[in-house]
């Protein structure tokens, strides 16, 4: 009887032991998870809203304790929080997805103010749009349309450019609308505005501008023109938007103007900025906001300041010159003037030279949204160092692969004899870009659709057979971009069959040579030379890149996970 009960009671306590292990597993599994999660949401919120973090931080919730793991590719980041109580393990992920900067290139090579050289049997396969004279030579071919648009003087007809202080608008009901007047100086149209706007949150909405008369020290409810601004062409950054119209407005000199700007919703989270001058020094005009600019009888409130803006008004004659536009059965050009030009096989003037003065276009990134990029780089991947750059803060390779982005390089871009670039993230180098010698620059898969940027601050060179590729999804593609801001001087130059995708210097020129093939190039000025190609692709009509630090974040998942 006793060894029976011997057997009842080391059963019990043996359960018993077994429930307390199980007990003490479940509380370390429970406290292992809200260690995970807590992780997970201060990392969520710190990276959301752009404030410091880093893989590899620890969190400790009690006496359990998680690692905070950040993988970044392309517009995805992937945060995951393993967390860890008495040997229990529970990871909580999260999966962001970043909102994305539009750009929309149309044309196989767009042109501003410095406008276009081709020589020496080079080539547009596509349409051209420059604001400046294509002057051509040696065979010179666009096998589309060119478009010459009327030009304008370099310094605006009139202007305010004190920006020191933020105006917001389109945060409320009562403000969708704001307004600036100013006095025109000639009698002539108006070719060219820009306003200094930038935007807070993620408004997805684009903007009208609008130019009315003055309506007794206000505006009047019916405009004389209008042309929509793109949200995806404003960054957080605040910079001057350039805009244009397709029908410019005749101006009178004397008359007082205002330059409207005109959103239909609002948001106390996303909403303009319109810098402005809080002084009001510009004398004998106003700002002024309003509900709704053309509805009933508006009242419109002063906002005691000017908003800073630029103003053309007139312009100055273009042309196409030594050109040979399309072939027997295609092409077309439209300019202010043709020289010695060859149209559909005939030299103008034939029915297919429109001598007219077409409205300029203005080029697609503005400076606030290539800050956002450099933004991008630095706060999420922080900068290059050691030993991946040099103590100088240079990346230079010329052999295997290196994963890279988002990153700020402090130093020089030096890659090539094969080496192999697969960018995770927008990368901004402080200094040049040189890019030679059967180099390979790629997208990560994790790009899927969208699209990647290089960012040099300096000068870019590509030659001797570098190759560039995007995701390997469709409408995936790299820029390389330019900021450096030099209009009279080659900022990018392209060369010896090197294949890239999007070329972009919109401060500088950019020159093809020696059999370089680009899918699309856009600059201030642009020299296309000895067989040099462009080749448009049709995909580039709306391309997405990753966008700012503060560009927004949707979830896309956020769980447990193994």
């Amino acid at each position: 009887m006793t060894s029976i009960s011997a057997v009842i009671v080391s059963g019990f306590a043996f359960v018993s032991l077994r429930e307390v292990k199980v007990t003490r597993n479940f509380s370390s599994s429970v406290r292992s998870y809200y260690a995970a999660e807590s992780g997970i949401e201060d990392a969520v919120y710190r990276f959301m809203a752009g404030k410091q973090i880093s893989s590899g931080e620890v969190i400790t919730t009690g006496a359990a304790t998680g690692t905070i793991q950040i993988a970044s590719a392309g517009p995805q980041t992937i945060i995951t929080v393993p967390a860890t109580h008495a040997d229990v393990f529970r990871t909580v992920k999260v999966v962001l997805l970043q909102n994305t900067t539009g750009a929309s290139f149309f044309y196989g090579v767009q042109v501003g103010d410095g406008g276009l050289s081709m020589t020496n049997n080079s080539r547009v396969i596509g349409n051209v749009y420059s604001n400046g004279n294509i002057i051509g030579a040696n065979s010179a071919t666009v096998t589309g349309t060119a478009i010459v648009a009327g030009g304008i003087n370099s310094d605006p007809s009139v202007s305010w450019d004190v920006a020191t202080s933020d105006q917001f608008f389109a945060t409320a009901n009562g403000n969708r609308d704001i307004a600036q007047s100013f006095v025109s100086d000639a009698t002539e149209k108006l070719t060219k505005i820009s306003v200094y706007l930038g935007k807070v949150g993620n408004p997805t909405s684009d903007i009208i501008l609008r130019i009315a008369a003055d309506n007794g020290g206000k505006p009047a409810t019916n405009g004389m023109a209008s042309a929509a601004i793109s949200y995806a062409t404003v960054g957080i950054t605040p910079s001057w938007i350039n805009t244009t119209f397709s029908n410019p407005p005749a101006l009178v000199n004397g008359s007082k103007y205002w330059i409207i700007l005109d959103y239909s919703s609002d948001s106390a989270t996303n909403y303009w900025n319109w810098r402005q001058d809080p002084s009001g020094g510009y004398a004998g005009n106003a700002a002024k906001y309003t509900a709704s600019w053309s509805t009933g009888n508006p009242v419109w409130n002063g906002l005691g300041g000017d908003l800073a803006f630029r103003v053309w008004i007139g312009g100055v004659t273009t042309r196409i010159e030594s050109m040979t536009i399309g072939d027997s059965t295609s092409g077309a050009a439209h300019a202010n003037l043709f020289v010695n030009t060859t149209v559909r096989g005939s030299l103008c003037p034939n029915a297919y030279c429109f001598e007219e003065n077409p409205p300029r276009v203005e080029l697609p990134i503005s400076d606030g949204v290539i800050q956002d990029f450099r933004d991008a780089a630095e706060v999420r991947g922080g900068t290059c160092a050691p030993p991946d750059c040099d103590s100088s803060g240079n990346l230079i390779f010329s052999s295997g692969t290196k994963f890279l982005g988002p990153k700020k390089i402090a130093g020089d871009l030096n890659i090539s004899n094969t080496g192999t670039l697969i960018l995770s993230g927008t990368v901004w180098v402080t200094g040049n870009v040189t890019l030679t010698n059967n180099c390979d620059v790629k997208l990560a898969p994790g790009y899927n659709s969208a699209s990647g940027v290089i960012i040099a601050d300096g000068d870019v060179v590509v030659a001797n057979n570098c190759t560039f590729a995007g995701s390997g999804a469709p409408g995936s593609y790299i820029m390389i971009l330019s900021a450096k801001d030099s209009p009279s001087t080659n900022v990018m130059t392209i060369s010896n069959d090197s294949e890239g995708v999007i070329y972009y210097a919109g401060k500088g020129r950019l020159r093809f040579s020696n059999n370089a093939v680009a899918k699309e190039a856009t600059a201030y000025g642009i020299n296309l030379d000895n067989n040099a190609t462009i080749i448009y692709e049709s995909g580039l009509a709306n391309v997405n890149f990753s966008s700012g630090p503060s560009g927004g974040y949707s979830v896309e998942s956020w769980g447990e996970v193994e």
